[in-house]
């Protein structure tokens, strides 16, 4: 039997932080790749790659103690490596494909559509982070390709398998980009959190029953070096040990293995790396530094949208730091009444009411270059919010920082970061951002509100506020003197424009004289449509049933929008929204503790399983986004 698939100790409710941390440069001996088979061979007969193990035979034998679904890297997963170091080309199709239309086109119709500012605003953002690595579109995109979602033959006529697909075509690439950005929208975030706080060995368990189930997942594992996302197809029992069998993009064609030792609640992965070119000793980790995301949770078309004026968590601020360079190595120093919080410290402990994700990446170093933060102002009140690094960098790196509240617009900093330039960004109770930035940072600010983009300048010395709307949908800009906290300009931005169109706005700021209030002497352009891909968006809004295509993806609290804990869960924003976990096949399995069946938190047959405590029920930092 796999061992512990009843989990054996206490689960421990955790913070959801920067999701790296007890790393190791260790290599497990018991997963050393020179024990490996060196001659797989790829879909196309081809030598796919080195170092790789064999795949699991589960012939004859008991599924609990060997679980395998028939993936196959060197015909299932993709022939090229996992890519970084340029943006994506995420736009209009696939928010409208992630959001549904009208929450993304402001006018157009057909193949046409006008974003709305701050809709363009967000992708710009997402198409920056792109530039750390495609780990996680890789590793969706081949097991929904594996799982009957997806056929080759949409790409390429000529493909018979995953292997067959060249990164050279478009449609491969878009639809790699397409599923990496759904790790940032609130559903797939939620399930993710949830397994976070599952102990290695219980995520074993929830793997073994969700395959035999016909659910697919991601797993993701993170360490001091970074994080990275593969894609899990076995799960078998190694004596002492339990081995997740994997499809890692950084190594095409191979097999390889994630140990689990279930009595230190521990992993370990000698080949983890965030970039195939350059290994490190091996990473290790235990609970909250390896997760599953059920892959129902990405298919669950529209999705609410971060940038919506008006949706549900009416005081929700979401703060998004990203950066072109995949090296930025990009934290936020978080401020709330006198203490600071320094989200690059993994083990930092996070109040109520906030919660922090970092995207996987290639190069990516204990948050790479994209951070989230979900900031519930009704618990901390208002915050403030400064740029950090995780190391001292002479050299300016351009940073993006944007705070997205239901009751202001979109407000967006570019600015140049180093040891000499500092960004700010304060949020108040009622919603109203304040951006301060040093004179060496350049900073730019865009502030989108409805049909309105309106760009400014920070002048030295000059800090500025948006306010909330008021009940005519009009945000007032205002600038301060930042030594004296005088007012020295104001500007009224309407969410409606006297075109009627979509309408990028300059504001470029004339200083006034003998203490009278400035001028904006301002241009204005009509915004044009961009073209859209239909094809492409009903590719990926196609309607599917998860039970027959991708398997019940109850399988064990995977159900993203479910409270494991049996209660309500309310504002779950449920990603699992047709999840048909009431007839979970797996509701059997003692150690499941699972969500979606009969476990009300309360008395998991698993006897010693803490799913009896459900990991999730206290966990400030994995409160709903909505």
């Amino acid at each position: 039997m796999l061992k512990s698939i009843a989990v054996r100790a206490a689960l421990i409710a955790v913070t959801a932080l920067i999701l790296s941390a007890c790393g190791s440069t260790t290599q497990d001996s018991s997963d050393s790749p020179e024990s490996a088979d060196q001659t797989r061979l790829g879909g196309n007969g081809e030598l796919a790659f080195a170092n790789s193990h064999p795949l699991p035979n589960c012939a004859g034998q008991d599924p609990s103690s060997c679980t395998y679904v028939g993936f196959d890297p060197a015909v299932d997963g993709f022939s090229f490596e996992n890519w970084g170091s340029e943006p994506g080309n995420l736009g209009a199709s696939d928010l409208i494909a992630l959001f549904g239309r009208k929450k993304v086109c402001a006018s157009g119709s057909g193949s046409e559509c006008v974003l709305y500012p701050a809709a363009k605003q967000w992708v710009e953002q997402i198409n920056e982070a792109l530039a750390g690595g495609r780990c996680e579109g890789m590793a969706v995109t081949s097991e929904l390709i594996h799982g009957g979602y997806l056929d080759p033959s949409d790409f390429d006529p000529n493909a018979t398998n995953t292997f067959d697909l060249t990164k050279d075509n478009p449609a491969v690439t878009s639809t790699i980009e397409y599923f990496w950005a759904t790790q940032a929208v609130a559903p797939v975030q939620q399930a993710y959190q949830r397994y976070q706080k599952y102990q290695p060995s219980r995520i074993a368990a929830e793997l073994v029953k969700g395959l035999q189930n016909g659910a697919g997942y991601t797993l993701g594992i993170y360490s001091p070096a970074g994080g990275h996302a593969v894609t899990p197809f076995a799960v078998t029992d190694e004596g002492d040990l339990i081995a997740i069998h994997v499809y890692d993009n950084n190594y095409p064609g191979t097999v390889q293995r994630i140990m689990i030792d279930p009595d230190s609640e521990s992993w370990s992965y000698a080949m983890g790396s965030t970039n195939p070119q350059a290994p490190t000793g091996g990473w290790e980790g235990g609970i909250g530094t390896i997760e599953l995301t059920p892959m129902v949770s990405r298919l669950g078309t529209p999705f609410p949208a971060p940038f919506e004026d008006k949706r549900r968590g009416a005081k929700t601020s979401q703060l998004m730091l990203t950066s072109p360079d995949p090296d930025a190595g990009l934290g936020v120093l978080l401020t709330i009444g006198d203490t600071v919080y320094d989200t690059r410290d993994a083990n930092v402990a996070l109040p109520e009411g906030v919660s922090v994700r970092s995207i996987r990446g290639t190069e990516a170093v204990l948050g790479g270059n994209w951070l989230s933060m979900t900031i519930d102002r009704e618990i901390v009140g208002g915050f403030e919010a400064a740029v950090a690094q995780q190391k001292e960098q002479a050299a300016s790196i351009p940073i993006t920082m944007s705070v997205d509240d239901p009751t202001s617009p979109r407000t967006t900093v570019r600015a140049a970061h180093n040891d000499q330039s500092d960004v700010f960004f304060g949020v108040s109770p009622n919603g109203a951002v304040d951006v301060t930035a040093t004179n060496q940072a350049n900073a730019e600010i865009n502030v989108a509100n409805g049909l309105n983009s309106a760009n400014f300048d920070l002048p030295e010395g000059v800090s500025m506020r948006v306010d909330s709307r008021d009940a005519d949908g009009v945000s007032d800009i205002t600038y301060f003197d930042s030594e004296d906290g005088e007012v020295i300009g104001e500007y009224p931005l309407d969410e409606e424009s006297d075109s009627g169109f979509v309408t990028e706005i300059d504001a470029d700021f004339q200083p006034g004289e003998d203490g009278e209030l400035g001028d904006f002497d301002v241009t204005e352009e009509r915004v044009e449509a961009e073209e859209i891909d239909e094809d492409f968006i009903d590719s990926v809004e196609e309607p599917f049933d998860p039970a027959s295509e991708l398997g019940d993806d109850d399988s064990g609290s995977g159900d993203a929008g479910a409270d494991d804990s049996g209660a309500e869960d309310s504002g779950s924003g449920d990603a699992g929204a047709d999840d048909s976990g009431a007839d979970d096949s797996g509701a059997e399995d003692s150690g499941s503790g699972d969500a979606g069946a009969e476990d009300p938190g309360a008395e998991d047959p698993g006897a010693e399983d803490s799913g009896a405590e459900d990991p999730g029920a206290e966990d400030s930092g994995s409160e709903d986004l909505e």
